[in-house]
């Protein structure tokens, strides 16, 4: 078990990292604690939530898809922010990546995105 200190450095080092980065080593944890029973799968993810100034009600919550590593040879893909969008074709949820070639945080499906 972890200290309280122990967890205040590790969020102290993730807190350095870039974007892609970070998202590559959540993309390494969160499936981890996936959870299987009852007919039903839940899973950690991680997600963007965009609020806009003029619709404080109208809140746009984008899943945030892992880079696919297979296919930049085991790298994480383009250094820029989450700015590649579209939908997985399998689960049909709202994906963003830094990556052109993504996979699908909920289902592990490849995502081509624009």
């Amino acid at each position: 078990m972890s200290t309280d200190e122990d967890r205040a450095r590790l969020a102290q080092q993730l807190g350095r990292l870039p974007v892609r980065e970070l998202v590559d080593v959540l993309g390494r944890v969160l499936p981890r604690h996936a959870e299987d029973g009852d007919g039903m799968r839940t899973a950690l993810v991680l997600a963007t939530a965009t609020v806009y100034e003029q619709e404080p009600a109208g809140i746009d919550v984008t899943l945030v898809a892992w880079p696919d590593r297979e296919h930049y040879d085991d790298g994480l893909g383009p250094e820029q922010g989450l700015w590649e969008d579209g939908r997985c074709a399998r689960c049909d949820v709202e994906v963003s990546s830094n990556a052109k070639r993504a996979r699908c945080p909920v289902c592990d499906t490849p995502c081509t995105l624009t």
